[in-house]
């Protein structure tokens, strides 16, 4: 076996290795460092990559399917706005309120009660706990969108999520909300 002949063969698959995938990559990291630095507003609008495995070969499935914004949801709790509220100088509670409107949440609470409206929505009042301590979630919902709420008994556990447009110490009031129904037995 020849010495010369080892390190080429070790040096074109060096050069096989790098070409394919680091380099590639690298590149791509390069152009996207280039754009954000030449057009920053650009890279503020780029959409996550969802990938999506559809079962079998049939691409009419895939009409459906269209990029959404994700939303980023905080973990700030229902107690963390009432301590936050509570433990604020009276004057301050409204301006301490306020600070929460706009915040994406994404909380488990139950059914206390439900009301239909005429323009086709209705209007839910969520429990944070599954006994009642008076803090409570408001929203509305498109009726259509849930028909399960008709059939659904008080104390049905639901994943909630929305954007806050009012907050206090007792009532957090929600926009652009998704329901998730866990249960529909009392938990």
């Amino acid at each position: 076996m020849d010495i010369s002949s080892l390190l080429i063969g070790i040096l074109i698959g060096a050069i096989g290795v790098l070409t394919t995938g680091f380099l590639r990559k690298a590149g791509e990291d390069l152009y996207y460092w280039i754009k954000g630095k030449i057009n920053p507003e650009a890279m503020d609008k780029k959409l996550p990559q969802v990938v999506v495995n559809l079962q079998g070969n049939n691409s009419s499935n895939l009409k459906d399917f269209s990029p959404v914004e994700v939303d980023h949801t905080s973990n700030i709790t229902f107690y963390d706005i009432e301590k936050a509220i509570d433990n604020a100088p009276p004057l301050q509670r409204d301006s301490i309120a306020n600070n929460y409107v706009g915040v994406n949440v994404e909380w488990i609470a139950y059914l206390l009660s439900a009301y239909k409206s005429e323009e086709g929505k209705v209007s839910l009042r969520l429990s944070i706990d599954a006994d009642y301590r008076g803090q409570a979630i408001v929203c509305k919902v498109s009726e259509e969108e849930y028909r399960e709420l008709s059939i659904l008994p008080e104390g049905a556990k639901i994943r909630v999520s929305g954007e806050i447009i009012e907050a206090s110490s007792f009532e957090v009031r929600l926009s652009k909300v998704r329901l998730h129904i866990l249960s529909n037995r009392k938990a």
